[in-house]
């Protein structure tokens, strides 16, 4: 059985995307910076979810030590935006 050649299609072209900033400093809030009532809402429910850890656990200590620094850097970061504005 022979094939039959295969016909080629024009290349299609398209425009060049119009240049955009990655960081347009001064303008935009910094990832995470949220209200500090709501950041002190998620570090205190951290602290209530982890006040029982097992110590003796490196399961439960690797989570409590994940989600407590979520939640500090979330609460640093609400704290340092709501002292710019």
């Amino acid at each position: 059985m022979r094939f039959l050649p295969r016909r080629r299609r024009p290349a299609v072209t398209f425009p060049p995307p119009a240049p955009v900033p990655l960081h347009t400093p001064g303008t935009e809030v910094p990832p995470g910076a949220i209200s500090l009532q709501v950041a002190l809402h998620i570090a205190r429910r951290a602290l209530d979810r982890h006040q029982d850890a097992n110590i003796h656990s490196r399961t439960a200590m690797f989570h409590a030590a994940i989600d407590l620094e979520h939640a500090l850097r979330t609460l640093v970061t609400a704290y340092d935006h709501d002292q710019r504005t």
